[in-house]
């Protein structure tokens, strides 16, 4: 698959301003189109950090917390027979569903979008991948969501999930505690300062911070959703990137009291060795 070149840096797709007699809908319609682009380029980054081939040809897949969409067109043109993309955001289903019909139209027998929750799908031991791409740190109830993976994959089916930043890390809080980025902040205040401060800045009552979408997963919690009767560990990697910090915090991450502090990325593959 051909990855665009990207020449320049460009504003943020969520910090795009409107521009003069632009609708909400237009505005919103750039943003996402922007960002849709922005991860056709990325997703490329994201697979080296795996740091693994796979062979999606003839392949169930199903992609978990799609977004909009690049990551399930971009396996569905390497060869998947089925891609299902699942969404708890429905306008992000709609754009995914619709960048499919105009962009893709080859593709549209074999990829499709829905906004729906993993753990109500009924298809057992139907796929041969699940992939989730920066989605495990947001999900609520993770251990329920991994169990109904484990079902929902064949025998020997794989698990490949990537995502950044976890909580504690300097970035974990993902802008959305409105403080100092890259601090620690959000990480060794107390919880009721920090729902209060947001609260006041959201103009909300904000009662936990998984009301702001952040579960709060550490790698102990992370590698605990995988047991050994069910799951075999392929590659389980940490800290993966190019940025410079990286090599200092995954020294400190070895540091069992550190870890969760210095741990900014998972990447891991997994397969399903026990499923019911």
């Amino acid at each position: 698959m051909s990855i665009p070149f990207r020449s320049s840096r460009r504003v943020p797709s969520w910090l795009l301003p409107r521009i003069a007699g632009e609708s909400e809908l237009d505005h919103r319609t750039r943003q996402n189109e922007q960002y849709f682009s922005e991860q056709v380029v990325e997703n490329h980054d994201w697979w080296k950090r795996i740091g693994t081939d796979f062979n999606f040809c003839n392949a169930n897949v199903l992609d978990l917390g799609c977004g909009h969409g690049a990551l399930s067109i971009g396996i569905a043109e390497a060869g998947a027979a089925e891609v299902l993309g699942l969404d708890l955001a429905d306008d992000l289903v709609t754009f995914a569903s619709g960048v499919v019909r105009q962009r893709y139209p080859a593709l549209a027998g074999k990829v499709h979008f829905a906004c729906k929750d993993v753990r109500t799908l009924s298809q057992r031991h139907h796929y041969d991948y699940v992939v989730s791409k920066d989605t495990f740190e947001h999900v609520d109830d993770l251990q329920s969501v991994v169990n109904s993976i484990a079902l929902l994959l064949k025998p020997g089916g794989k698990l490949i999930v990537g995502f950044s930043p976890l909580y504690y890390s300097p970035f974990g809080d993902h802008g959305r505690l409105r403080l100092p980025r890259g601090a620690w902040l959000h990480a060794v205040l107390p919880e009721r300062w920090l729902l209060s401060w947001v609260s006041a800045k959201e103009g909300r009552r904000i009662d936990a911070i998984s009301d702001l979408g952040l579960n709060k997963q550490t790698p102990a919690e992370f590698r605990s959703l995988f047991p050994e009767s069910r799951w075999r560990v392929i590659t389980l990697k940490y800290n993966r990137g190019s940025r410079l910090f990286l090599p200092l915090m995954s020294a400190l991450r070895k540091i069992p009291s550190l870890e969760k502090y210095f741990t900014v990325s998972i990447y891991a593959v997994l397969e399903a060795v026990g499923a019911e």
